[in-house]
């Protein structure tokens, strides 16, 4: 089973009421519009997608692109939000002045609940004999999803980050019995890490 991790395209943070409806850049609708034409040769079956704008608005020119795609749209899929300190008081909505006990309450709630993500995708794609399942999301959470894959949790996060700065896009091969691969794709090859 591949699993092909897309991190969103990039964004206009100064066009956003709040961080969670951060749009895209002209850039980033260009680059979602090519990720829309490389998903055609990824031949992909399935697309779980973040409920951010941002994640959203990347997914859409995939699900064009093969109208006959599953497309399911998880809020488990977010990066890290208020609701992951339980409304804490005084914590603020933005992630970078969260402090560091904070962050590790707030991960450990973002593992939670993207390992049932996980486990809910890969049942599915299983049932329903799917191999090819396309991944919109956050570069943490895709972190932390390839940390999931390769048997580990998310202190990885905490120990060193794999950055989709170069290609936005993964390549996770599972199969039983074997470790997780991991091959990036670059925009004529693909390269592994």
């Amino acid at each position: 089973m591949d699993f092909y991790l897309i991190r969103h395209a990039d964004t206009d943070s100064q066009g956003a009421p709040d961080p969670y409806s951060v749009p895209l850049s002209e850039r980033g609708r260009e680059q979602a519009h090519a990720l829309g034409e490389r998903s055609r040769q990824w031949d992909l079956q399935m697309l779980c997608v973040s409920t951010t704008r941002r994640n959203m608005d990347t997914a859409d020119p995939i699900s064009a692109a093969l109208p006959d795609l599953v497309r399911w749209d998880l809020e488990e899929l977010e990066d890290l939000s208020l609701d992951d300190l339980n409304y804490e008081p005084g914590a603020s909505h933005l992630v970078a002045t969260w402090t560091e006990d904070q962050l590790e309450r707030g991960l450990i709630s973002l593992w939670g609940r993207l390992t049932a993500a996980c486990v809910r995708i890969q049942v599915y794609a299983q049932t329903y004999g799917l191999e090819r399942i396309g991944i919109v999301a956050s570069e943490r959470v895709l972190n932390l999803m390839i940390a999931y894959w390769l048997g580990q949790d998310w202190r990885l996060w905490q120990q060193g980050r794999l950055s989709f700065a170069e290609s936005p896009v993964c390549r996770v091969t599972l199969a039983e019995g074997a470790p997780a691969v991991i091959a990036w794709l670059g925009e004529a090859t693909d390269r592994c890490a």
